[in-house]
């Protein structure tokens, strides 16, 4: 489960982190992808055996995931046939909002199941 997320998370800062650089020249807007790249960079670390670990990054991307998950749903079925997205449409977001519930609980089982290390 620890690669898993440890995947996840990696994915998620390598297009994070290229989103924030696509949108440079609109200041504010890179802060949003840049944040959520740092704050999956604090995850991976932490799994990984940083000596500083940020718990809070994991309640903040838990939950950020699985609003994800949710919104991707209601926009294949709610959406969907109001704006016109055809079946391959609805599936990618289905498995868009399985891959976002995934790293959600897998997050937050981290943060409840990760003891904090020893400054030094």
């Amino acid at each position: 489960m620890k690669y898993v997320l440890a995947a996840l998370c990696g994915i998620l800062v390598l297009f994070m982190g290229g989103c924030a650089i696509l949108t440079v020249l609109a200041f504010p807007l890179p802060l949003i992808p840049g944040g959520i790249a740092a704050l999956n960079v604090a995850i991976l670390g932490a799994l990984f055996g940083w000596k500083f670990q940020w718990k809070p990054a994991f309640y903040i991307l838990g939950v950020v995931d699985l609003l994800l998950a949710v919104i991707a749903v209601v926009i294949s079925n709610d959406m969907g046939s109001s704006v016109g997205l055809s079946a391959s449409d609805a599936q990618f977001f289905w498995l868009a909002a399985a891959l976002f519930a995934l790293k959600g609980v897998l997050t937050l089982y981290y943060a409840v199941t990760l003891k904090p290390q020893p400054p030094f």
